[in-house]
């Protein structure tokens, strides 16, 4: 859970509300049907290419290419991947499941810019132990790192590349005194749209250092061959690839309408079997009776002090501001009591007067104020749960402090996904529970998963207006202004 959160309800404060509403998102809930009806028809037409390339003296690979107006689609004998450029959304198609991943493009963007830094960081290293920039392992220089990664670093030092033309019209281009690059121009124009959707495809599937594929775009037209030098591990490859037209054709969105969406399949099936088509099923407003509006949180928190389960009180009013973020189930300083919120002398003279109240208060103000994870895992562990419906939310916040500190979990034998998810599997319509899942996956770098929680968060009735998932609209923005070329 956000930290400012918990400590804003720690301490009894108020913050203000905020309005307006974020624009309709197309994420991984809607159906393949739904998609295309969002695209609409065209009417355009789309470019087929045939990229054939080989790679380290191994067979020739054919691709299909096709260069829509808002989408990019790569058709192999492995499948077939969409760029969504509309939605910002990655579509890999398995034909044999009858399904599609539906994925978020920022995904990769993300892990790249974690790469990246760790990367160069790793670079710096390396010259910080004595070794002489000429005797640091090519893979670790930093234009072989940028290549691999699609993505450049900021740099103190100009990039040296030398770019020679040649009489036949080719380009080629050298670093350090060596050809990394050779290329030829067809006489086939590209728009500007057209150059930005190739580039897309070269951005995915071509190792090439961002400077070299914008330069190979710049002259307008369709690349007739290129051969470049790359690294797999630690193996300097060479990989050519030419490009041929095939057809031009009315374009249309290129997802099946027939396929199923799914998560992407991983080795711990729980998530895909069980938790993502409650999180979906949320999303679209069809699981359970649907989200608890504001003022029935008020009115379970006020029942529950009137029976005297004052922790069931207090987790309550908890969630209730979880659930509507930045809005406070507490009365600000100097209110009276009333429909819109508990009063806030209700609060300090009746629920902090219980006993496990104040645990629970003291459990969270110690991992949140005084970073002491391990007392709070332990303190909110201790708390009898009799006569609660919302202990899920001591798991919640059990599972953000051990996910927050990895070298817990041999102590605990504890999983903080399983601890988050029990939030949402109670409560599946709180968009901060799906913040912190994705949180959770985002520290240990499974940004496609971070996204899809990040994603059906946002989706859900009340999650376009929670603060805690407004500042993942303000991640994608950077990205796309940071690395722009994998959008």
């Amino acid at each position: 859970m956000r930290t400012s959160a918990v400590i804003a309800l720690l301490l009894l404060s108020i913050i203000p509300a905020v309005w307006g509403q974020q624009p309709l998102r197309a994420g991984p809930h809607l159906t393949a049907e739904e998609l295309q009806s969002l695209h609409g028809a065209y009417d355009s037409r789309e470019l087929q290419l045939l990229v054939t390339s080989s790679q380290g003296g191994a067979g020739e690979r054919t691709r299909v290419v096709t260069l829509g107006p808002d989408y990019v689609a790569v058709a192999s004998e492995d499948g077939q991947t969409i760029f969504d450029t509309k939605f910002k959304r990655l579509l890999q198609v398995d034909r044999e499941a009858g399904a599609f991943y539906n994925n978020s493009l920022f995904a990769p963007a993300a892990f790249v810019e974690r790469e990246l830094e760790k990367r160069i960081n790793l670079h710096k290293a390396v010259l910080r132990a004595g070794i002489k920039a000429d005797k640091v392992p090519p893979n670790l220089k930093t234009f072989w790192i940028e290549s691999d990664l699609g993505a450049e670093a900021d740099r103190d030092a100009p990039l040296e590349l030398e770019r020679i033309e040649h009489d036949d019209g080719s380009v080629s281009v050298l670093f350090e005194r060596e050809v990394v690059a050779i290329w030829s121009l067809s006489q086939i124009p590209l728009t500007l749209g057209l150059q930005q959707k190739l580039r897309l495809f070269m951005q995915y599937h071509l190792k090439l250092h961002p400077r070299l594929r914008r330069a190979i775009l710049t002259e307008g037209k369709l690349p007739a061959e290129i051969q470049y030098r790359r690294f797999k591990g630690d193996q300097l490859q060479e990989e050519n690839v030419r490009f041929a037209l095939s057809q031009r054709r009315r374009a249309a969105f290129p997802l099946a309408s027939d396929l199923e969406s799914r998560p992407e399949p991983r080795s711990d099936a729980a998530f895909e079997r069980d938790l993502y088509p409650v999180m979906v099923a949320a999303a679209v407003g069809r699981e359970g009776r649907g989200p608890t509006t504001f003022p029935s949180y008020l009115a379970e928190a006020r029942a529950a002090i009137g029976r005297g389960a004052l922790l069931e009180a207090w987790l309550t009013l908890m969630e209730a501001t979880l659930h509507y973020l930045p809005r406070s189930a507490i009365c600000p300083e100097g209110t009276a009591g009333g429909s819109d919120c508990i009063g806030r002398q209700v609060v300090e003279d009746v629920l902090l007067e219980d006993e496990r109240v104040r645990e629970v208060q003291t459990a969270l103000a110690m991992g949140q104020r005084a970073g002491k994870p391990k007392e709070l895992i332990e303190r909110l562990g201790r708390i009898s749960r009799k006569g609660i419906s919302k202990g899920y939310l001591l798991d919640v916040f059990r599972g953000n402090a051990l996910s927050q500190r990895p070298d817990l979990l041999e102590t605990f034998k504890l999983d903080p996904v399983a601890l988050i998810a029990s939030g949402i599997y109670a409560s599946p319509y709180v968009p901060s529970f799906y913040r912190d899942l994705g949180d959770h996956f985002a520290r240990n770098l499974d940004y496609v998963r971070a996204f899809l929680c990040w994603d059906l968060g946002r989706a859900l009735p009340d999650g376009a207006t929670n603060e805690s998932l407004l500042s993942i609209s303000a991640l994608e923005a950077d990205l796309e202004r940071r690395f722009p070329e994998f959008f």
